[in-house]
């Protein structure tokens, strides 16, 4: 019976041995068993590993957290909260693979992108986000609802819907995109006026203006066909471009020459009706939606700086606008002059804003009286205050310069000026001189 009580003890060892696998096991002596000197092995199974433990830096917020969730994909922050270097994105952005290959002034490529022929919606997928993913630029995003005409409203787009991104033609191939052709280079130093623009005559550079549309839609984008009404002063060739806009309503004066106007694609003409003056037209740009009764007309929209030329007069000229309807002007920006080609502006002549008087008491105009009002320090009793001593006559000041212009454009009336510097604020109205022989 003791035999086979031991007989029993190993044969339990040795199913544990085997059941145990990777286990790593240990021997040791042990006092001999009763049934004739056997010993006993001693196993130690492995226990589980402890899970990681997760550090939460105070002042920081919890993994996973995203503070921008609520909001819609154009009014996200560009700041990743989630990194310790207080808001700014040291590392690589790994979906920004592609490199830009190309020369001087000539055609370029990206590559290390792959476009999907199509793109499947999600939740919370916008024609902006999806732009933005594939392209780089969000604001692309009309051009890629003109790609997809089954989607009617392009702020309402669904899950599962599918998303033409390239035509079926095109390889896709990674690491290749549009090669552009040599047509399309840009001179150096060029001012390209993207959506709005500068008419110097309103009625003169008025055209026509789209009458109707094939497409069953009510905003148009690019690759849209339209109907043109002309008018009878002007005349158009098939394939001529012209830009698409509409006027824009600023608070200036209603009398000056030119207008401001919002740029919203540009216009090929395919087909011309000389007894109806109607043309149709293909949308072949949008920057924003195009609607029916908006404008044509041959718009400038690129300008060279040009180098400095002397002036060979004086010549006084108003801002009447800017490029962009701002309360104020700076360095860079693009301004409209109230002369021209007539009165002896030329491209490359300088102007320079002048402005005469005490700047900071033109500031306390705007503060009330009691800004006015200084404290008596030279007085021992309390709270004794006294205006200010009234203003010098400031037309005995001198003039000083605060802003350069440099004028890119010369129409017969108007010019566009390009502000090369400034030393503070720029306002509409703002009284600018050029001097002869500088």
């Amino acid at each position: 019976m003791t035999h086979t009580r031991a007989l029993a003890s190993s044969s339990l060892v040795l199913l544990a041995l085997a059941a145990s696998g990777h286990a790593r096991a240990q021997d040791t002596d042990a006092a001999p068993s009763q049934g004739g000197g056997a010993q006993v092995t001693v196993v130690q199974v492995p226990q589980a590993p402890a899970p990681p433990t997760q550090v939460v830096v105070p002042g920081y917020p919890q993994p996973g957290f995203n503070p921008d969730g609520h909001l819609p994909s154009s009014s996200r922050s560009t700041l990743d909260t989630s990194r310790s270097a207080d808001g700014f994105d040291l590392l690589p952005d790994p979906e920004a693979s592609e490199t830009v290959r190309g020369t001087a002034n000539g055609g370029f490529v990206l590559e290390g992108q792959h476009v999907p022929e199509l793109h499947s919606v999600r939740t919370g997928d916008t024609l902006w986000d999806i732009s933005s993913r594939y392209y780089k630029n969000p604001y692309g995003w009309p051009r890629l609802w003109a790609q997809n005409p089954q989607i009617q409203n392009p702020h309402w787009i669904y899950p599962g819907d599918q998303v033409r991104l390239r035509d079926s033609s095109d390889s896709g191939l990674p690491g290749m995109r549009r090669l552009l052709s040599g047509e399309r280079k840009v001179a150096p130093q060029t001012v390209f006026l993207r959506d709005t623009g500068w008419l110097d005559d309103k009625k003169e550079d008025v055209w026509g203006e789209i009458n109707g549309s094939p497409a069953d839609k009510m905003l148009l984008a690019a690759g849209d066909d339209v109907y043109v009404q002309l008018d009878d002063k002007h005349e158009v060739a098939v394939g001529q471009l012209l830009t698409i806009f509409r006027p824009l309503v600023t608070s200036g004066d209603a009398a000056q020459k030119g207008q401001l106007i919002s740029i919203r694609g540009t216009l090929r003409v395919d087909r011309i009706n000389p007894q109806t003056r109607m043309v149709r037209g293909r949308v072949v740009e949008s920057l924003d939606t195009v609607e029916r009764g908006a404008k044509v007309g041959p718009v400038d929209r690129r300008f060279v700086v040009v180098s400095p030329v002397t002036s060979a007069e004086d010549i006084e000229a108003k801002i009447v606008a800017a490029l962009y309807p701002h309360a104020f002007y700076g360095q860079h920006q693009v301004v409209f002059l109230d002369k021209g080609e007539k009165e002896g502006v030329k491209p490359g002549m300088r102007f320079f804003a002048l402005r005469r008087g005490d700047r900071w008491r033109h500031t306390l105009r705007a503060a009330g009286k009691f800004a006015t009002m200084r404290p008596v320090v030279e007085d021992d009793r309390p709270a004794q205050t006294e205006a200010l001593a009234p203003p010098a006559d400031e037309n005995l000041f001198p003039d000083e310069t605060y802003a350069e212009l440099r004028v890119l454009k010369v129409r017969e009336h108007t010019a566009t000026a390009l502000v090369t510097a400034s030393q503070h604020e720029i306002e509409r109205g703002a009284f600018v001189a050029a001097r002869k022989g500088y």
